[in-house]
């Protein structure tokens, strides 16, 4: 394998495992909002908190297929999945009104880049190798 092929299967692996993370997090969040709405009497606070949960679950899948197609650096990979999820949600919060920095956006990147990390760990460490050309 050359040294030059190296990144290139870190920026592919990257770039997929984003994509599966936006798209399972969109899921989710359609799945979360249905079932929402056929239940009465959940504590409007804890929604903020199911969110990062979701998000973070989203992450975690997201940063395992990244991982699995870099096929090393998984740490790396992980933690990068996660700082540009981390990056793309806040700044998507920062564009909606209610702009605040507090300690849900301290949590949110504690949740998201630990799930990164957690997730590309485990994505390098499978027996199985994931082969996409």
């Amino acid at each position: 394998m050359s040294v030059s092929a190296e990144p290139k299967r870190i920026l592919k692996g990257c770039a997929i495992g984003l994509l599966v993370a936006a798209v399972l997090c969109g899921l989710l969040s359609c799945i979360f909002a249905f079932v929402l709405n056929m239940m009465d009497g959940l504590p409007y606070g804890i929604i903020d908190y199911v969110m990062v949960g979701l998000e973070g679950v989203s992450v975690l899948i997201g940063a395992f297929i990244a991982a699995a197609i870099a096929k090393n650096r998984g740490l790396i990979v992980g933690l990068l999945v996660g700082a540009v999820a981390l990056l793309v949600t806040f700044i998507v919060g920062m564009s909606l009104p209610e702009n605040d920095i507090g300690i849900l956006t301290l949590i949110r990147a504690v949740v998201l880049l630990l799930c990164g990390a957690l997730g590309g760990i485990r994505g390098v460490n499978r027996k199985e190798r994931i082969r996409i050309r």
